[in-house]
């Protein structure tokens, strides 16, 4: 059976068709599936075309080939086959540079016309002299774990390293036996791209290419390691299809990632001449700034832009009407109606965009709930800076990145595709990004009082649940919707002596007694108590999880009689649990200590030391006035504990107003909605359990949930303990292409609200 080479995934090849085929050839030891994650990424008007040779991927049982004209004379007798009336595009990556040159001279020979040639963190044909000799199995495994191909560890795994090493002996002796001078150079334009941080390609290898083209050859850089292709797809994608002659521009600009000299082409600047080759990141934009020149689709670009308009709330709200500037810059290019509305704080605004629904049986809008405003990125040090969207190691970092300026690129790029699309919804859809989520008088709560009937929602979808993986790291596990959140009571702890003369230091001083009641808070810990959601959640995951220990300690801990067995396995569950500060905080009341403040005068004992911490509690558990009694018992007479309410509340005020929130009833998993996420899930992460969960945390859904208005929370990526360690905290991060597949979650979420009317 003579299989063949190439595919076009999703495509019946046609005998003709306009456009572009884009033909991708693999680096060493891959096959066609490293370029999976560029589908959807591509101009319209461009087809994915992918090679698996024999002895690679699905085809490892057969015989490699080993010879590079018997590789590029097959592949380009298929491209003659496959294209049509397309322009061609010849795409190779590390060793698929040599397959798409070679290939590309083929072509060019028989009449076939290429429209560019991209060479990406590949050696040019001159580095090659055909003397490699012969390839062993060391060559093979030093190369694997050289260039990070592979973990280390894995192939220890016997049975690893056979699947994995003969693909990549094949390929090394593909670049052995190759001899570049015996080639004619072509006569085609082409892209040499390297990556800023490739140790094996460097800059000044690329720069050689410019000798093996008697066409234009442009120079570009992109972020990333030797595997960018991988690491930063949407950056060496506009490397290699932006501004293609007879093209449509796909206007792809990527921020942070992506190439100056590109943009140049696209965005009618004039040619970009070769001695002006470097192509940085773009510049974090500035306050007023308001211009978004990307894909609106891409939720990495929407996401770096902005993490790039700073809006850190100081705790009275935020600068936020940049930012809503620029967001409605980029509904209105899609043909989006928007609406900015101001609050009584001059520059902070909540802004609107609406998509229509139709038919006649239109329901309630679904509302996209993100917020613009950031907590500040003062007093810790941030590793990168924490407002430029810098991109590394296929992690976005910046403040807001997770908390929520990643969610709202998801919310944006999944709606602008449907609309894109031109689809229709069954109801409208509306966007809304708060000002005031983190701190501040003019958020949600205001909004509904001073413009009531302003947003009727049906339902509403905010940051909330997570997308966790198996103990491996890898492999998705349980995806959760969360349906109601935790509350928190802020305390004030406040300790007392004498002031003195530092020179006279005494027992029982202000500070050191506030540092031993802080001591005994820390170890405290309340009673496991999951209520209606954890219970549900944590019961999927013991059915989720493969790590027997923790499925039997959730079990037990569900299982249990009494307060002893439950705390017991709760307790187990936090041990075992890859993120236990998540997990422990779904169990149980908890306590965050926030501040501590002391003295006044270097030469002064001081008299007074204070601490402040917020206790969270989970709705149908422990009641916050017991909570607060239990604290005052525990730390006796060394402090004194009092609840910090509104201005002008009394304690019991404070208490009465947390229990009313707590007692908010959970958002019903019976809605169109809720169902509508989870066949999104288990479209993007089949065999992913997706459950109701509680939300750790606090949100702006409670004044929708007072008014029995289904809020849902999701964070649709993937995370791990170390992402949500940084949650407001250093080097706050997300993961590239778990953005891009959350944001393939809430495309498909969306698609469930379609209509054919």
């Amino acid at each position: 059976m003579n299989v063949p080479w190439l595919s076009v995934p999703g495509e019946i090849p046609p005998d003709s068709a306009a456009g572009t085929l884009a033909v991708c050839f693999a680096p060493t030891g891959a096959h066609g599936s490293t370029f999976a994650n560029w589908r959807g990424r591509l101009p319209e008007d461009t087809a994915l075309a992918l090679i698996t040779p024999p002895g690679r991927g699905t085809r490892v049982d057969e015989e490699p080939v080993t010879d590079m004209t018997a590789y590029a004379d097959a592949v380009a007798a298929e491209i003659r086959a496959l294209r049509g009336g397309r322009r061609l595009v010849l795409i190779g990556v590390s060793l698929g540079a040599l397959l798409a040159y070679e290939t590309c001279c083929r072509l060019l020979d028989a009449g076939v016309p290429v429209a560019r040639l991209c060479a990406v963190a590949g050696q040019c044909p001159g580095d090659f002299h055909g003397d490699g000799g012969d390839v062993t199995v060391e060559d093979a495994r030093a190369f694997a774990t050289g260039t990070g191909l592979t973990d280390p560890e894995l192939l220890a795994d016997p049975e690893f390293e056979d699947v994995l090493l003969p693909p990549v002996i094949a390929d090394l002796q593909l670049a052995a036996g190759y001899d570049g001078s015996r080639s004619p150079v072509p006569h085609v334009e082409l892209r040499a791209v390297w990556a800023t941080e490739d140790p094996h390609v460097p800059e000044v290898t690329v720069r050689r290419w410019t000798d093996w083209t008697r066409g234009e050859c442009t120079l570009l850089s992109v972020e990333g390691g030797h595997y960018a292709h991988q690491e930063n797809p949407a950056a060496v994608i506009s490397a290699c299809l932006d501004g293609l002659p007879g093209a449509r521009p796909s206007r792809r600009s990527v921020l942070g990632a992506g190439a100056t000299a590109v943009a140049g082409t696209v965005l009618g600047l004039g040619a970009v001449p070769a001695t002006t080759l470097r192509a940085s990141a773009a510049a974090p934009t500035a306050a007023g700034s308001v211009s978004f020149e990307g894909d609106a689709t891409d939720p990495v670009g929407l996401a770096v832009a902005m993490i790039r308009q700073n809006t850190s709330n100081p705790g009275d709200g935020a600068l936020t009407q940049p930012f809503a500037q620029m967001l409605q810059g980029i509904f209105r290019a899609a043909g989006v109606g928007t609406e900015i509305v101001p609050t009584p704080k001059e520059g902070n605004v909540h802004f609107f965009a609406r998509v229509p629904g139709s038919g006649p049986a239109r329901k309630k809008p679904l509302v996209l709930l993100g917020h613009s405003d950031v907590v500040p990125a003062i007093g810790d040090k941030w590793t990168t800076d924490p407002f430029a969207g810098d991109i590394k190691d296929g992690k976005l970092y910046g403040r807001g990145s997770l908390d929520m300026k990643g969610v709202n690129a998801a919310f944006v790029a999944a709606l602008l595709r449907h609309v894109r699309e031109g689809a229709a919804f069954d109801r409208d859809i509306v966007f809304w990004s708060d000002c005031d989520e983190e701190q501040g008088p003019y958020g949600v709560r205001w909004f509904l009082t001073e413009h009531p009937g302003k947003v009727e929602a049906g339902a509403v979808i905010t940051e909330g649940g997570w997308v966790l993986n198996q103990r491996d790291g890898t492999t998705p596990m349980i995806a959760s919707l969360t349906c109601n959140d935790k509350r928190s009571l802020l305390l004030r702890l406040e300790t007392s002596s004498y002031a003195t003369h530092t020179s006279k230091p005494f027992t029982g001083q202000a500070v050191i007694r506030l540092g031993e009641v802080l001591d005994q808070l820390g170890e405290w810990r309340a009673h496991i108590r999951p209520n209606a959601l954890s219970r549900q959640y944590f019961a999927e995951l013991a059915e989720a999880t493969t790590d027997r220990s923790l499925a039997e300690a959730l079990r037990e801990m569900l299982d249990a009689r009494t307060e002893q067995q439950r705390d017991r396995a709760g307790e187990a569950v936090v041990r075992l649990s890859e993120t236990p500060e998540l997990h422990n905080a779904m169990l149980r009341t908890t306590l965050a200590f926030t501040s501590a403040q002391s003295g006044y005068y270097p030469s002064i004992v001081p008299g007074t030391a204070t601490a402040e911490f917020r206790a969270a509690f989970l709705p149908g558990a422990d009641d916050p006035g017991r909570i607060v009694a239990e604290l005052r018992s525990l730390i006796g007479n060394r402090a004194a504990l009092t609840v910090v309410g509104n201005p002008g509340e009394s304690e019991q005020q404070a208490l009465d107003r947390l229990r009313g929130y707590l007692a908010v009833r959970d958002s019903g998993y019976d809605t169109d909605v809720f169902r509508a996420w989870q066949t999104a899930v288990r479209r993007t992460h089949p065999g992913v359990r997706a459950t109701a969960c509680q939300f750790e945390a606090v949100t702006s859904a409670v004044p929708f949930r007072e008014q029995n208005v289904p809020v849902y929370g999701m964070y649709p990526f993937t995370v791990n303990r170390d992402m949500l360690k940084r949650m407001h905290g250093t080097d706050e991060h997300i993961g590239v292409e778990a953005l891009r597949q959350g944001t393939e979650t809430v495309y498909q979420l969306l698609a469930g609200l379609r209509t054919e009317a």
